[in-house]
């Protein structure tokens, strides 16, 4: 009887048993490599069917938790998808393989994505770990600087927040913007509101530069358009990842030495005896020894008093992952950088954002993007006068210091007990006016779109996306009662003055993309698309001021004593486009692709309303032939193409007469303000692109070499009018004048030593650019200042008056007239085109060495300019003889006193014409920087994981860390006063001269981020 119930039991319990087995959960842990071995980082390990999933850590390795039987998948962009079912075993190792459909994705062509193998475009990427290697960066202008061949990036200058200027394949234009169109996940944004992006949130920025994908965007991909793409979720457990660094900021040294007490002193005495009047009345030429000794113990060094090291902090939040149907990504961040001037804020940022996707039917996929950002920026004067702090740390004498002294050297307090500052030489004491004349800028940005796509057959799909952005923008400046201007220009019976302005610019973008996908035979592939795009700005502003204010202390106009001027306005522009747009391939060999896009713009005429776009471009993957079987070529496309696109980037109602508002004996009167030409129409631009991409040795080596020519025709410039006719300008602005732009750009990556542990990759790009005017209004010249534009010769080239030297008899300087002869007269008739001398660069690009090893990371990156001139007003003013009342470069000692001088600056008794801006001026703006030093640190699994995260990483950055140059000065110059020329003023040429703005700076930054 017991042997019969064991006998019944036994299969009974071992069906227990095993059942029991299947559901027990243990560790499961190995480690995830590609098809070389390699770790993969990043690869998401999901238990199929739970929401139960991880991630590799660098080193490619991943533990959970998992019960016999269940199915692990591993998926990884770029990778095949790989399933492996839990067994006895603890460990699972898994290598997977390239999947090059899905690495074809990723490339954006325009309107969505297409095989890099099956583009016909001109498409620079810069991916994750490059973008990584630059955050923090409070903007994404900068980051693309020396990162893509063929994008010229200067910074504008130092100040935190600030953008960049962006330009792609040169100048396109003289008049019009030459920025390029930024798009967010489909939305387009204005240039502006770049910086108000947290760079953490960046998976991409696609760069489209050639006909075949800048044609497809009309009248507004004329310079360019840089698209960027943001992180999304992955279905999965919940991934959170935390990242935080501090760090500090300091002005890059300058390459020379101003003049400290003693030696200012010195050359004070000099010039005195020489006879110059500046310094007649100055201390060094009258001063006791007693009063001598008593301002040699006032030396000041007003970098110091003026400058702090900025403190940096950056800190973001993601969270991210989701299930089969419904995927999500949150992030937060906030930025922080105190800038380097003290008694001001300087620029704080707040960032959320939300991307969603959801699979609501087989053949529908919904996605939602929103994201928030708020920056403030308190602003310093950067103008070329007292109001600049840059310009007084250069201009104050070292004998002036901070507080005023009394006799005995102690601070002058005032009745508060507060030290009281000294007003100096000019009258204006600058770390006073900082804290009395505030400046503030506030932006508050919406980005957002909504998309729908849907599969209405195996043939047919639907695309439809709604993007929006909407910027508020406030600015609040500000003249406190007793404040330093209010003893300039303030009026004593209504104390304090404020100013603040709103403007809201909110732009929409309707578009619906509709897709015909086809097969024919086993080669023959055809994609063909249509395009209905409509697109609206609105932008209103207003402005108040007022003065008499009871306290300082409070910010608002509606207590003020007075309003004192009002205005307001709104301006809409639309654009409504169509388009076309086929791509053909036979069996992935030979590709053919085109596009047609007609696009109507309300800032034209009725009659040349609408414009007309198009491109062509053909491949030839030669790497496919038979021929090249056994060979090291892994890829090798031949690719070309033409088109054309159109520049609207220009102000409204130009072709109307338009009529300004003033008052006239108390009545609102009507003033004319242009001629309007109802026949002006688009700028245009042919390109012509022709490229080769290759990669050999399975892709350790690749490159792209692009030979490219544009051609901006019709440009917008201002013809001549008779005087009789009323316009204030005397001219009407009409479609005259054409420029070109060639170039060769190379890029080139090799990964020198593939290990199982180690990795050494280099790479780089180098851009080489041409120019010309092809032709201007009636071949007239068009003279900016210190720059021209003549038929034949240079963009922007330099218009300068020729410096001959020394006289080495008397140390007179001497000129070159216009016929080149020698003269010691100077006159602004000598002014000559500098031939082959701009601020445009012949050849700039980045390059950068990566290595890793054992979890540990090396990152360098450097980026360089040649070619380029730099009129350098800096040190003009530094060494000028008529500033002998404020303070001098040591260099100014270098000035001719005996027969025979040379290599010296002219004497002192020649200011009149020693002064004088000229070629002497005009320096090379050559440079190569460091500008980034990445060294990292991923913790190893096994360590990680006994805390309980998924990956810890520490890692220290600096910024712009070494600059070689013979520049006397910092050579990365793009904005040189805002005051003397900005964005939007006539004639403004970036990186044309250096004036006093805010200084580039170096910074160190430590820190962490921790995945859980």
């Amino acid at each position: 009887m017991r042997s019969k119930l064991t006998w019944m039991l036994t299969p009974l319990l071992l069906v227990l048993s095993i059942n029991f087995s299947f559901a027990q959960e243990k560790t499961i842990s190995g480690n995830v490599t590609d098809q070389n071995g390699l770790p993969l980082p990043g690869v998401s390990v999901v238990v199929v069917g739970t929401t139960r999933g991880t991630q590799t850590d660098f080193d490619g390795n991943y533990s959970l938790n998992a019960s016999v039987g269940e199915t692990l998948r591993y998926s990884y962009l770029g990778q095949k998808t790989v399933t492996r079912v839990v067994g006895a075993s603890n460990t699972l190792n898994v290598q997977m393989d390239e999947d090059a459909e899905t690495l074809e994705e990723v490339v954006v062509v325009g309107y969505g994505t297409r095989s890099s193998e099956l583009s016909t475009s001109a498409v620079a990427t810069v991916k994750t770990d490059a973008i990584e290697s630059f955050v923090p960066s409070t903007s994404v202008d900068n980051i693309l600087q020396g990162q893509a061949a063929g994008v010229q990036v200067t910074a504008a200058n130092g100040r935190p927040g600030q953008t960049a200027f962006v330009q792609i394949r040169g100048v396109g234009s003289i008049n019009a913007s030459t920025t390029p169109l930024y798009v967010i996940d489909g939305t387009p944004v204005d240039a502006n509101f770049v910086n108000n992006l947290n760079p953490n949130d960046i998976e991409s920025l696609s760069i489209l530069k050639d006909a075949a994908t800048v044609s497809k965007y009309g009248s507004r991909g004329a310079n360019g358009v840089v698209v960027i793409t943001t992180k999304g979720g992955r279905s999965g457990e919940a991934q959170v990842v935390f990242r935080s660094s501090y760090g500090f900021g300091e002005r890059i040294p300058d390459p020379f030495d101003l003049m400290n007490t003693e030696q200012k002193l010195r050359l004070e005495k000099e010039f005195a005896d020489l006879g110059v009047n500046a310094a007649q009345s100055l201390p060094g030429a009258n001063a006791s020894p007693e009063e001598r000794a008593r301002l040699l113990a006032l030396d000041t060094n007003w970098e110091e008093e003026l400058l702090r090291k900025a403190a940096i902090q950056s800190n973001s939040l993601t969270v991210s992952g989701g299930s089969e149907d419904l995927t999500y990504l949150l992030s937060l961040g906030y930025d922080k950088n105190t800038g380097i001037i003290d008694r001001i804020k300087g620029f704080e940022r707040v960032t959320a954002r939300l991307n969603t996707t959801y699979q609501a039917k087989e053949w529908l996929n919904i996605g939602a993007n929103i994201s928030l950002s708020r920056n403030t920026t308190d602003l310093p004067r950067d103008r070329n006068n007292v109001q600049n702090p840059f310009r007084a740390m250069y201009d104050y004498n070292p004998w002036d210091p901070l507080f005023l002294r009394d006799d005995n050297g102690a601070v002058v307090t005032d009745s508060d007990g507060n030290p009281v500052y000294n007003p100096t030489t000019t009258g204006f004491p600058i770390a006073l006016a900082l804290q009395t004349e505030p400046e503030n800028n506030r932006n508050f940005l919406i980005v957002g779109n909504l998309s729908a796509d849907m599969t209405l057959s195996d043939k047919f799909t639907n695309s439809f996306a709604l993007g929006a952005t909407n910027n508020r923008f406030n600015r609040t400046n500000r003249s406190l009662a007793g404040g330093v201007l209010q003893g300039f220009v303030g009026d004593a019976n209504f104390p304090g003055t404020q100013t603040d302005n709103f403007s809201n610019t909110l732009q929409y973008n309707v578009s619906n993309l509709f897709t015909y996908n086809d097969t024919f035979g086993s080669s023959h592939n055809l994609t063909a698309s249509f395009l209905l795009e409509y697109n609206e700005r609105i932008f209103t502003s207003l402005f108040a001021t007022s003065r008499g204010f009871p306290s300082p202390d409070i910010p608002y106009q509606n207590v003020a004593a007075e309003a004192s001027n009002a205005g307001s306005n709104e301006a809409r522009r639309i654009l409504f486009s169509q388009g076309l747009f086929v791509d053909y391939d036979y069996d992935g060999k030979y590709i053919v692709s085109g596009s047609l896009r007609r696009d109507g713009s309300s800032r034209f005429g009725p009659d040349n309303k609408y414009g007309t776009f198009y491109s062509g471009s053909v491949a030839w993957n030669i790497a496919r032939e038979s021929f090249m079987e056994n060979t090291p070529f892994n890829n090798l496309k031949l690719r070309a193409s033409y088109g054309t696109s159109g520049n609207q980037n220009i102000g409204d109602f130009n072709f109307l007469n338009l009529l300004g508002f003033n008052t006239y004996n108390g009545q609102t009167t009507a003033i004319p303000l242009g001629v309007g030409n109802p026949e002006i129409q688009w700028e245009s631009q042919a390109i012509l692109d022709i490229g080769l991409e290759f990669g050999l040795f399975n892709n350790r080596i690749n490159g792209v070499i692009d030979y490219f020519k544009k051609n901006s025709k019709d440009l917008l410039l201002n013809r001549p009018l008779s005087q009789t006719v009323g316009d204030e300008d005397n001219s009407i602005l009409a479609n005259i004048g054409e420029i070109e732009n060639s170039g060769v750009e190379i890029s080139l990556n090799a990964d020198v030593v593939r290990g199982e542990n180690f990795l050494w990759s280099v790479g780089g790009n180098i851009t080489f650019l041409d120019n010309r005017v092809v032709s201007l209004v009636d071949g007239e010249d068009i003279i900016n200042g210190n720059t021209i534009l003549r038929e034949g010769e240079e963009i922007n080239s330099f218009y300068l008056e020729r410096y001959a030297g020394v006289n080495p008899a008397n140390g007179e300087p001497l000129y070159l007239d216009t016929d080149g002869n020698v003269t010691n007269e100077y006159s602004p008739s000598f002014q000559v085109l500098l031939e082959d001398k701009s601020p445009a660069a012949d050849l700039e690009g980045g390059f950068f060495t990566s290595f890793k090893y054992n979890g540990f990371g090396l990152r360098a990156d450097f980026v360089y300019k040649a070619g380029n001139y730099i009129l350098n007003f800096q040190r003009q003013q530094g060494i000028a003889i008529g500033n002998i009342n404020r303070n001098q470069r040591v260099e100014a000692f270098n000035y001719w006193k005996n027969p025979g001088d040379q290599n010296v600056l002219p004497s002192p008794l020649f200011q009149n014409t020693a002064d004088q801006g000229t070629d002497r001026f005009l320096e090379k703006g050559d440079y190569v920087r460091l500008r980034t030093l990445t060294l990292d640190y991923n913790l190893p699994s096994r360590f990680v994981n006994d805390i309980g995260l998924d990956s810890f990483r520490f890692f220290v950055t600096g910024q712009n860390l070494l600059t070689f140059t013979n520049y006397n000065g910092d050579p990365e110059i793009g904005l040189g006063s805002a005051e003397t020329a900005a964005p939007g003023n006539a004639g403004f040429v970036p990186g044309e001269f250096s004036l006093f703005s805010y200084p580039q700076t170096r910074s160190y930054t430590f820190g962490f981020e921790i995945g859980f």
